[in-house]
């Protein structure tokens, strides 16, 4: 009982208002991993530091949406804000916090939306239209599920998160070969416009340690 209420107070702190209405646990962005319970000890303390920091700086409005995913200290920033001021806002603050190795920022700015030639949903309205974020939601569990039932693949050590049909992906992968089926088993889910991966291998020096 204990585990469910700190993992759903994880889950309230770091998705916005309109991930909550349609997510799951599962869809946090934290979940128990393949990992040293250290390791998770660690990065629960950083998404709940992150997410009480969001919420005092209003980054977890309908105006300014902000998702946090933590892996073993590496912090993926997803969502949509109103203008780049509010992008850079998030990434100071995700610094400011210990424990945190790498911040990989994937905020997508409204006020850059013309200037963004390979942006396929300027009409969907962004994260804060219903629809287009339950159609990531299908998305992002139709990913989880393909991934669990595939054979040469550890999928808890995989985090997804889906953006206005883009697919992003953190995590540890066993090898490169298991990295590779995993790309090609998310690009072929329908509804993906593009798939943005930050997995990294288990020997690649970014982990964490001790």
């Amino acid at each position: 009982m204990r585990i469910f209420v700190i993992f759903s107070l994880v889950f309230l702190l770091t998705s916005c208002v309109e991930t909550i209405v349609v997510g799951s646990v599962a869809g946090a962005g934290l979940v128990v991993r393949e990992k040293s319970l250290s390791d998770t000890g660690k990065d629960i303390a950083i998404s709940t530091k992150l997410g009480t920091k969001f919420i005092a700086n209003g980054l977890k409005n309908p105006g300014n949406c902000v998702d946090i995913t933590v892996n073993e200290g590496r912090v993926l920033l997803t969502g949509n804000v109103r203008d780049e001021s509010k992008s850079v806002l998030a990434q100071e603050l995700v610094w400011k916090v210990d424990g945190v190795k790498e911040v990989i920022n994937e905020i997508h700015s409204r006020s850059n939306e013309n200037q963004d030639k390979n942006n396929t949903k300027n009409n969907t309205g962004g994260r804060n239209d219903f629809s287009a974020v339950f159609l990531d939601y299908i998305i992002t569990a139709q990913v989880e599920t393909k991934l669990l039932f595939a054979r040469d693949i550890t999928s808890i050590n995989y985090q997804v998160t889906t953006v206005n049909g883009t697919v992003y992906l953190l995590g540890v992968a066993d090898n490169e070969f298991e990295m590779r089926r995993v790309l090609s088993i998310v690009s072929r889910i329908r509804g993906v416009d593009q798939v943005v991966n930050h997995v990294i291998l288990e020997d690649d020096s970014r982990r964490r340690h001790g």
